[in-house]
């Protein structure tokens, strides 16, 4: 009697069955497009949200295009990845290959041949993933497409569209798919400005549409697995969509409490990101002051010789060479004693500085550079752009770096003759004298001046004993050093007048029979005299036509026939400006008009209410002020560069370009030819003798199906090699298949001789073969994608698994381990 027609199903019981699984299949296939759809779509609108963490960072059309290309080819590869359900491998692979493709059009618009890239924009766009961040985080902002600086933000967008799209329609959870857009929208905040542009609002709303998806999908998956378990469909009103709407309400409305807080109590200060703790790439501590080579402009040999040619000035104008705001008792510098003040923080400009908050006239200036050298670079009122023109004009705009709180441009290596470039400028509205008599003192932020002498304190007393107002007490105090100044330069037959501004010059200065210095000296003395009276206050030097010398000035600049104006050495001046309340940083001239200069004899000396304080000499790592290097030094000048260098340097960009793309050509089969070997060792290295035996084997086979040999994944070992290239595949059946099924556990000697049995195996497999062959398997991924390749076959391992470190055969079917060799 045969049990068989017990044990099978009844026939309706079986069509059922099949029904049944028909049926699951066909909502399966129902739910997929559903499902790739819609977490693509989320995907999407948190991608965008998130990208306005990055919009403050640009503010330019071509971030617009940077994303959506990003966000189209990373969906391609990410849904041709889940549809063909390729490994992660291949998904990277591809991923890079659409980086290649597309960055130099989308990141690096202006190294693109229209849509194809270029030699030098590859290069470019591979050292801009490596080197793009630090460059973001050392200039000012906005960047445009400025260069290579839209990388950044294209590969982070690419690599998170992938990873989400990839996420969202593959993985068990896709929830998790969120996570790519919450870290885009947190490394544009810590790449981004300091100061608050990202709206609260906007964080917001994408942590509340990353939760309100988070909760839909739970819901969801909840319902497919009570309608799985109880095998009939759930009502999706009841079961999905209204505690859905329940959870959303909820967290809507956390989020307008959120919102509310943020708005009613923001952040009072400015945020701490990686700008604000970055090492700057240029410090103006490491340079001269300009103003203790003052009186080498005054020399014989420079004080006719044309220093710069400037077209487009107002009259009257004033070129600004650089704003000195920190006082040491030795010299006027800029950037404060430790570098970390505003004034000490310089950084590139891509586009344009935001001078939207200055009110002014607008001018456009054109600069030539003739005589005048040093690291500053003359500029005009306030910066909002410079395009730098002539030979050389790409390496001088990569060393332009600007400080927006002093006004003060500088270039890396120093500026030379046939430098040249247009300004696009404004000049803040200046208030008259009768406004300035009502001036209070601003709130801007300058180092504190240090050994000020006590003659600066003594002169304000006495000079502004009659006014009452602050704007008063400080006219009073220029028009007494106006009113008692003489100017010497100390060269030629003028009257001697030591060179310097150092306390005890100062002290001199101030307390002599006769007042005598030029503009060094006098703004000075006036800058730590409006410090005295509570106004910030910084020195600013620079040209103007004269050296504000007056309608006496010997020599002076000259204006051609169409505007343009050429200033000499002896134009140059200095000036200082003061922060008021009313109208921010106010530039005032201090300096007396050059007269005559009376002997000595017949004045009457000027009362001094303190007698003079001795000031004890600067410390002797000071370096003082009489030795500094004249601005017509090449000390900032770089050498020249010898041929093989300049050969080797235009040589380097293309090798860079053809290196990059072997590599990228190169890449998939380093991947692959990497995974095999991390595998190969995972085998060997199992933990027990038995698992390296299986592990063994499963090289072989591997390498048989590398080999274009077919395996069927239910085949046995015995099988397997059957018809098998190569020698010793039996061999290695029958050993594997004794340590899987054999009475006694193998030990380690067994495992080595079946290890070094399969690489003399898999060796007599290249027999014969030539090298392109032998290339094709090695770098063939039908090892690596074969679906079933450990799971189904007979005679594998427990639980599909190749390892072979749980229990043995007989030992699942109950049998005792002191049993396994009785038959």
């Amino acid at each position: 009697m045969s049990e068989a027609p017990v044990a099978a199903p009844s026939p309706p019981v079986d069509r059922a069955r099949r029904s049944t699984r028909r049926s699951d299949r066909r909502d399966a296939r129902r739910l997929v497009p559903f499902r790739l759809a819609g977490g693509t779509l989320v995907v999407w609108l948190l991608l965008a949200v998130a990208s306005t963490s990055w919009w403050p960072i640009h503010r330019d059309g071509a971030m617009v295009t940077a994303a959506a290309t990003a966000i189209v080819l990373g969906t391609v590869v990410a849904l041709l990845g889940a549809v063909l359900r390729l490994p992660t491998a291949v998904v990277a692979i591809a991923t890079v290959a659409a980086f290649t493709v597309s960055g130099v059009p989308a990141a690096v618009p202006s190294q693109a041949n229209g849509l194809l890239p270029t030699g030098r924009g590859l290069v470019d766009l591979f050292a801009g993933v490596a080197l793009g961040w630090k460059q973001l985080v050392t200039i000012s902002l906005p960047v445009g497409s400025y260069e290579a600086l839209l990388v950044p933000y294209f590969v982070t967008l690419l690599v998170a569209t992938v990873t989400a799209v990839s996420v969202a329609t593959r993985a068990s959870r896709q929830e998790l798919a969120s996570i790519p857009a919450l870290v885009l929208f947190a490394v544009g905040i810590v790449v981004g400005p300091s100061r608050l542009d990202t709206s609260i609002v906007t964080a917001v709303v994408l942590v509340a549409i990353a939760l309100v998806w988070a909760l839909t999908v739970r819901h969801v998956r909840r319902a497919v697995a009570v309608a799985t378990t109880i095998g009939s469909r759930v009502p999706v009103a009841r079961s999905i969509v209204r505690p859905a709407l329940v959870g959303t309400g909820t967290i809507v409305a956390a989020a307008v409490v959120a919102t509310g807080l943020g708005l009613v109590a923001p952040p009072s200060a400015e945020r701490t990101v990686a700008r604000t703790d970055v090492v700057k790439p240029f410090d103006p501590r490491d340079h001269v002051s300009p103003l203790s080579g003052f009186r080498s402009y005054e020399e014989q040999d420079t004080a006719d010789a044309p220093q710069l040619r400037v077209s487009g000035l107002p009259e009257d104008g004033f070129v600004r060479i650089a704003t000195l705001d920190t006082y040491d008792g030795v010299v006027y510098r800029v950037g404060g004693s430790d570098g970390g003040t505003a004034s000490g923080t310089f950084e590139r400009v891509p586009t344009a500085v935001d001078v939207r908050g200055v009110r002014g006239t607008t001018v456009d200036v054109g600069v030539t550079v003739e005589g005048y050298r040093g690291v500053w670079l003359p500029t005009v009122g306030d910066l909002e752009r410079v395009d730098f023109t002539g030979a050389g004009a790409d390496e001088t705009r990569g060393a332009f770096f600007y400080n927006d709180s002093t006004s003060t441009g500088a270039v890396i290596g120093g500026v030379d003759e046939g430098t040249s470039y247009e300004l696009t400028a404004v000049l803040p509205d200046q208030p008259t004298e009768r406004q300035l008599a009502s001036a209070r003192p601003g709130d801007a932020a300058v180092p504190t001046a240090r050994d000020v002498p006590d003659a600066v304190r003594d002169t304000v007393e006495s000079t502004t004993a009659s006014a009452t107002t602050p704007g008063a007490k400080l006219l009073a105090a220029l028009q007494a050093l106006k009113r008692n100044g003489y100017v010497s330069h100390g060269v030629g037959d003028d009257r001697t007048s030591r060179s310097g501004h150092g306390a005890d010059r100062i002290q001199e200065l101030l307390t002599a029979p006769l007042m005598i210095g030029d503009q060094e000296q006098y703004a000075a003395a006036a800058a730590l005299m409006a410090d005295e009276l509570g106004f910030p206050a910084r020195v600013v030097m620079g040209f103007t036509p004269g050296g504000d010398a007056g309608g006496a000035a010997a020599r002076g600049a000259s204006t051609e026939k169409g505007g343009t104006t050429t200033f000499r050495g002896s134009d140059v001046t200095a000036r200082i400006e003061v922060d008021t309340a009313q109208w921010g940083w106010v530039l005032l001239n201090p300096n007396p008009t050059v007269r005559e200069i009376p002997n000595e004899q017949q004045q009457t000396p000027q009362p001094v209410t303190r007698p003079e304080t001795v000031v004890p000499p600067p410390p002797v790592d000071r370096q003082d002020q009489d030795q500094q290097a004249p601005p017509e030094s090449d000390r900032n000048t770089p050498p020249v560069q010898p041929l093989w260098l300049q050969i080797l340097l235009a040589v380097l960009p293309w090798a860079l370009g053809v290196l990059g793309v072997l590599a990228i050509v190169l890449l998939p089969f380093a991947l692959i030819v990497a995974a095999k070997r991390v595998r190969r060792r995972r085998r060997r290295n199992a933990p027990t003798p038995r698992g390296r035996i299986v592990g063994a084997w499963d090289e072989y086979r591997d390498a048989l199906l590398d080999r274009g040999h077919e395996v069927s994944g239910a085949a046995t070992r015995r099988e397997a090699v059957a018809g098998a290239p190569g020698a010793g595949g039996t061999g290695l059946a029958a050993l594997a298949d004794r340590a899987v099924f054999g009475p006694n556990d193998p030990d380690a000697t067994t495992a080595d001789r079946m290890w070094s049995a399969t690489e003399d195996a898999i060796g007599t497999l290249h027999t014969g073969r030539n090298r392109r062959e032998r290339f094709r398997s090695a770098v063939s991924l039908r090892s690596l994608r074969r679906p079933g390749r450990v799971r189904g076959g007979r005679g594998q391992g427990p639980s599909g698994r190749g390892d072979y470190s749980g229990p043995r055969p007989d030992e699942r079917r109950g049998r005792p381990s002191e049993d396994r060799g009785t038959p």
